[in-house]
């Protein structure tokens, strides 16, 4: 198969043919993942968001195998943020030039779909212009369960209250890994439905997959299937996110190794050439760091996504990459493309010279 052809073409790859994928060389992966990002607009720019990540609470009932922050993993003490400290740090990023906040917390018992109501329209109201990302499909499915509502009522009621979008933390949505490491959380066709439903109230999302977690790669292009096929009946996901788990301080631990920047580069270049209809690929700087990051731009990613102030659950596996703004422009600069700070919807705000300034 010539993946380049077919993609620099506008073709689009069959799951048999990305099977093929799993022993192409890194330049042939590149070559043909960057074809394909270049048919989308605005080329030559890469996007980045300024916004704050809140963790406000690690006691979760999923505990997830590959998790070190669940107060359960026993390497973060328990804790849950009142509503006013969440509020105080709203009003800090605000403060600091953020755009976006970004509220995830787990399956907490005392969470209910009330208490986020009252929590959103707290925060809508004193900061109208912050761009609200909140909650996961999973959080949601929770949400629902427990007000004893559908999910269309449930995300119906939240976008009242004041969100704007949600994370797309999907894990692996192949069911026997999930049954096996995070069977807890929403099943693939709750978290596909919580989708339908975004759409359904002009909401957008984002699409994610965790990988490294002892899958295969026919599981993760199963997984890339299941997003790609709702994407193109909803059209409800702006951005695709793919990061390795980190399986230090978990119950993964000297099961699996963490993929390393090779595995990390393929994966983000298989999933460009196969996801032909979501436009934006984030380069995952969280856990492979600014470097990684950089070396992504040219393996098809078009947005190095969030500063993300504050992001606690991958420094819970003992991984410490911060970025600032400057960063993410230098980031960008470097790789030979020009910096765009852009909002929740990855609208341009400003777009940078290319030397950053």
């Amino acid at each position: 198969m010539d993946a380049f052809k077919i993609v620099s073409s506008g073709g689009r790859i069959s799951f048999e043919q990305a099977l093929e994928l799993e022993n192409f060389s890194l330049h042939e992966l590149a070559r043909a993942a960057n074809a394909r990002r270049w048919a989308f607009s605005e080329p030559g720019s890469v996007g980045y968001i300024v916004n704050r990540m809140i963790n406000y609470s690690n006691v979760c009932m999923a505990r997830c195998k590959f998790c070190a922050y669940h107060a359960k993993a026993g390497k973060v003490a328990p804790f849950k943020m009142s509503d006013d400290e969440i509020f105080d740090l709203c009003s800090d990023a605000a403060a600091r030039g953020a755009v976006q906040i970004m509220l995830q917390g787990g399956l907490h018992p005392d969470f209910t779909l009330e208490w986020a109501e009252r929590l959103l329209s707290r925060i809508k109201k004193a900061f109208p212009s912050l761009w609200l990302h909140a909650f996961s499909p999973s959080e949601i499915v929770w949400f629902a369960r427990g007000a004893g509502v559908g999910l269309e009522e449930c995300v119906c009621r939240l976008k009242n209250a004041g969100i704007d979008s949600v994370p797309g933390a999907a894990d692996l949505l192949v069911p026997e890994i999930r049954r096996e490491l995070c069977g807890n959380k929403c099943t693939v066709e709750e978290w596909t439905d919580v989708m339908r439903a975004l759409r359904k109230f002009g909401m957008y999302s984002s699409a994610t997959m965790t990988f490294g977690m002892g899958e295969s790669f026919r599981q993760r292009l199963e997984h890339l299937k299941v997003v790609r096929d709702l994407q193109d009946e909803t059209g409800v996901f702006k951005a695709f996110i793919a990061w390795p788990v980190s399986p230090e301080n978990t119950l993964l631990e000297g099961v699996v190794e963490r993929a390393g920047a090779v595995d990390f580069l393929k994966t983000l270049a298989v999933s460009r050439i196969f996801l032909d209809n979501i436009e934006y690929v984030q380069s995952g700087w969280l856990t492979e760091g600014l470097k990684v990051a950089e070396i992504a731009l040219h393996f098809g990613s078009n947005d190095v996504g969030g500063v993300l102030m504050d992001e606690m659950v991958v420094r819970a596996a003992g991984i410490d990459n911060r970025a600032t703004p400057a960063n993410m422009r230098k980031v960008i600069t470097c790789a030979g493309f020009t910096p765009r700070e852009r909002d929740g919807l990855y609208k341009t705000i400003k777009l940078f010279e290319k030397n950053g300034s």
